[in-house]
């Protein structure tokens, strides 16, 4: 039962990106039996027709199960699997696509795989994710099929199933960190003014349970440094590792110490009774990437750290109440011939929600809109339970409910651009939303690798901090932030919020495309400037990243230039100024 659930989740997702990324060959047909969703294959020819149970205009789709396939004059139904298999081999038929053809087909299939055995093991918390109280920590662990445009959003390249069990969130997993005593000849580590110092953090967290490791090596000598337990055998294979192994710059310590939780990202565990999180290096891949720290990316939980503490936050956040900003302000790793081995980077996050924050009511977006078959989202839970509270229709609770979400997320997060050219990449896994009465009151930020701002707001930020971005190589055109923004803050979350909303039958999509609508509106002319960002939100199209032209085309997010990370396409804009039919079934 839930391998077939997991592979209509596997399905649904593909089908969100072949509609938004291959609109030349798919297309809606309403017939006798409905509206259906049709992919026309090119080249090797066939056409596959799936029911529409949800069209969205954000692209947040719901299909049915009975699935066809008409091919030679014959139709034939397929399975949820077979489906999604055969859309992979189809869509790009050529020679050129055959490695991304593999390579996508490979990270389909475990991402599958995974989803079907972390809905057999949550079974009994399926129900209780989508209550009225949900803390950090189980948000987190609680997100079952993950990104609903994305082809393999559960992939783990490189782990195991075995592994996979032990590290993953989805499993509500939790384990013993690995330590390695680095000399301080080789060690590396940093942190911002005003910031407590790596070591101290972690001699507060974990100083009593390290004692028999510290004993052997004395901090005068080393420095003590975590490690994910999957990296650590990966990296000490690495002969840059394994030389400094050998000459003893580096002692393989073994696990040690109390339990660190994964969170939806996997690589950045949690502890409850810790003032940190920490991001490890994993060199695994996850959705379109392998999660490596690169030095420069250390480096920009300072910028973020102070930028917060800069009167320019403080004078926005008095009239832009809301956001949150949770830096990543100390880091610690190994350098070799003075050179930052990658892998073994750790920056160390703060932590609002340890001791008593650990209760607050606070999760991810992508928890909150995550549709799971017969539950629906904790997002539908929420606005039924205040309707129900408060006396009145559905779809007015859900109108009073996005009302909010405007204030403590659209308005802070595209005005802070809007006023100072400071972009965050605020998808739905980055962005935290407090929950009180079923409400929405307030967001948090985390993740200092997607924290940069553009040239031409540069000068105005240095002359108050000065030489913000430029270490962590984090000043970019205003074109590729542009995108970016628009991608993550706009599509991603706020139009990807309003399919949630739109999917449950809380509320019709066009209420809340208007009310957004005004508001960019408004925040444009009260602090637009020189920028065309708000302009290219209502223009017809938009543009998005492709997740699935980015792993046809094999490509990792984390690499290389910002222009050239990931494929760009254009996307009809549902906010634009004209007619749009939708069908809903």
């Amino acid at each position: 039962m839930q391998a077939e659930t997991a592979a209509t989740l596997s399905l649904r997702s593909l089908l969100n990106c072949v509609a938004r990324e291959y609109s030349d060959i798919a297309s809606w047909k309403n017939g006798a039996g409905g509206l259906s969703f049709v992919i026309a294959f090119p080249k090797t020819g066939g056409t596959l027709s799936v029911p529409v149970l949800y069209r969205s205009a954000t692209g947040h789709h719901l299909f049915g199960d009975e699935t066809s396939l008409t091919e030679a004059g014959a139709k034939r139904s397929l399975t949820s699997t077979e489906a999604a298999d055969l859309i992979v081999e189809r869509l790009e038929p050529g020679d050129a696509a055959k490695d991304g053809r593999e390579d996508l087909l490979n990270r389909l299939r475990s991402s599958r795989r995974l989803i079907a055995q972390a809905l057999d093991a949550r079974q009994g918390d399926l129900a209780s994710l989508a209550g009225s109280h949900v803390t950090f920590i189980e948000a987190e662990q609680g997100l079952i099929a993950g990104h609903g445009v994305h082809p393999c959003p559960k992939s783990r390249e490189g782990m195991n199933e075995a592994q996979s069990r032990r590290y993953s969130p989805e499993f509500a997993a939790g384990f013993a960190l690995r330590w390695f005593a680095v000399d301080r000849r080789v060690a590396h580590g940093g942190h911002s003014a005003g910031s407590p110092a790596p070591e101290a953090w972690i001699d507060q967290a974990c100083g009593a349970e390290l004692e028999g490791i510290r004993a052997r090596f004395p901090a005068d000598n080393y420095a003590l440094l975590p490690v994910h337990p999957w990296q650590a055998d990966h990296m000490l294979a690495d002969p840059d590792v394994a030389a400094l192994v050998e000459k003893g710059l580096i002692v393989d310590c073994g696990e040690a110490g109390g339990l660190w939780y994964p969170t939806s990202s996997v690589r950045t565990l949690y502890r409850p009774d810790a003032p940190f999180m920490l991001k490890l290096s994993l060199g695994v891949g996850i959705t379109n990437s392998v999660r490596v720290n690169l030095a420069r990316e250390l480096l920009r939980g300072d910028d973020m750290y102070r930028f917060r503490a800069s009167p320019l936050w403080q004078d926005f956040q008095s009239r832009y109440p809301g956001l949150t900003l949770i830096p990543d302000p100390a880091y610690l790793g190994v350098t070799s011939s003075g050179e930052v081995i990658d892998g073994l980077s750790v920056s160390m996050r703060e932590n609002p929600f340890h001791g008593a924050g650990a209760e607050r009511n606070v999760s991810l977006f992508a928890s909150l809109c995550e549709h799971l078959p017969e539950r629906g989202s904790r997002l539908g839970a929420l606005m039924r339970d205040v309707a129900a509270r408060e006396g009145r229709p559905l779809d007015e609770a859900a109108t009073a409910w996005f009302e909010r979400f405007l204030t403590v997320f659209v308005r802070p997060v595209f005005a802070l651009y809007l006023k100072f050219g400071i972009a965050m990449e605020a998808h739905q896994q980055n962005m935290l939303i407090e929950i009180e009465d079923g409400y929405p009151i307030g967001t948090l930020y985390r993740d200092n690798q997607g924290f940069f701002h553009h040239h031409r707001g540069h000068e105005a930020l240095v002359k108050v901090l000065p030489e913000l971005g430029i270490a962590s190589e984090s000043v970019f055109g205003e074109e590729p932030v542009d995108e970016r923004l628009l991608y993550y803050a706009f599509i991603n979350s706020t139009l990807g919020m309003i399919g949630a909303l739109g999917r449950e039958g809380l509320v019709d999509e066009a209420v809340l495309l208007a009310m957004l609508r005004a508001e960019l509106q408004s925040l444009h002319d009260a602090e637009g400037g020189q920028s065309e960002l708000v302009a290219k939100m209502l223009a017809p199209t938009l543009l998005t990243k492709g997740n699935l032209r980015t792993r046809f085309a094999q490509m990792d997010e984390l690499v290389g230039p910002l222009e050239t990370q990931s494929v760009y396409l254009a996307l009809d804009n549902p906010l634009a100024e004209r007619t749009r039919e939708l069908a809903y079934a």
